[in-house]
């Protein structure tokens, strides 16, 4: 694939020995094998993703996805005990991303719902909350948990309140990634960029990779718009699962969580369990091919 052969620029990100060794190892990968994912359901604790991925497949994914949504201006529920679940899921010999449904003044974080609109007149708010984040990310240094950073996601859909504006939005990125790498000396953050329009994109010196999200099954076109800055590719969010053979080898996928109850179920609500989104026949499919790397097959960091 001429893309997988394409240099990707390195941004200046600051990286701890095993952080690095990490991000080497993804653009050693890059076209030719995909990591498995499997997002958490942040607000259930008690559900299991990577279990029900087990059940289903019996193997672990090699990655998996974490939320900071309630740590900030959630005032009640689950959702809290994501950084500890990432530091066990990293003993385990996992890998971990972590994204952020932001909530902002009122709790909310879709557009629709609250009054917060980029660009922002003053950052004081902002670096409020990147500040109760930025502990949670050095707990995890400290931890020696390498994190795959997902912040600010699918901008360009408007959305999320951090998507109204685009000048406004890579203003922001650019500042997060200042405050988190210079201000709170973070080195444990890979940089994966997920705006979803190469027009919204912040530069190469603050993106490490990047990813799309795709739940309407327009592969191709996800490819070539995330594709265009030469860094390797995630399917960053995903209801079906391609089958490499499609035509695009993403760097990872990531399906997302389940929402409608048990195992089994099958429901739009639930992107893993029952058969709605993957049949369990593709599932096991994906899991047993030898160029989908699952937790067993991971090198050890």
């Amino acid at each position: 694939m001429l893309l997988a052969l394409i240099l990707p620029l390195a941004s200046a990100a600051p990286r701890d020995v095993k952080t690095q060794a990490v991000y080497d190892y993804l653009l050693g990968i890059w076209g030719k094998q995909t990591l498995a994912g499997q997002a958490d359901l942040t607000w259930r604790d008690a559900t299991d993703m990577a279990q029900r991925v087990h059940d289903d497949t019996g193997k672990y994914p090699a990655l998996m996805g974490y939320d900071f949504m309630n740590y900030v201006d959630a005032t009640e529920g689950d959702g809290r005990h994501q950084t500890e679940e990432a530091i066990a899921w990293d003993a385990k010999g996992g890998l971990v991303s972590f994204h952020w449904h932001w909530r902002i003044g009122n709790g909310k974080f879709y557009t629709k719902e609250t009054p917060y609109r980029l660009p922002a007149a003053d950052y004081r708010q902002i670096d409020a909350d990147i500040d109760r984040i930025a502990v949670e990310l050095k707990r995890l240094q400290d931890a020696k948990v390498p994190v795959l950073w997902r912040p600010l996601h699918e901008a360009s859909g408007g959305w999320f309140w951090w998507g109204t504006s685009r000048e406004g939005y890579i203003q922001l990125w650019r500042h997060m990634y200042e405050r988190l790498t210079k201000t709170h000396g973070l080195h444990n953050l890979i940089w994966v960029w997920n705006g979803q329009d190469p027009a919204w994109y912040p530069g190469d010196d603050v993106v490490d990779l990047t990813g799309y999200d795709v739940y309407e099954n327009n592969y191709a076109e996800a490819w070539r718009k995330t594709a265009l800055h030469g860094k390797p590719v995630a399917l960053s969010e995903t209801s079906h699962i391609p089958d490499p053979v499609d035509g695009q080898r993403w760097l990872w996928f990531m399906v997302w969580n389940d929402g409608a109850g048990p195992a089994g179920v099958t429901s739009p609500d639930n992107f893993w369990t029952g058969e709605h989104h993957n049949t369990n026949a593709h599932k096991r499919k994906i899991y047993s091919d030898p160029n989908v790397i699952t937790l067993e097959r991971l090198p050890k960091f």
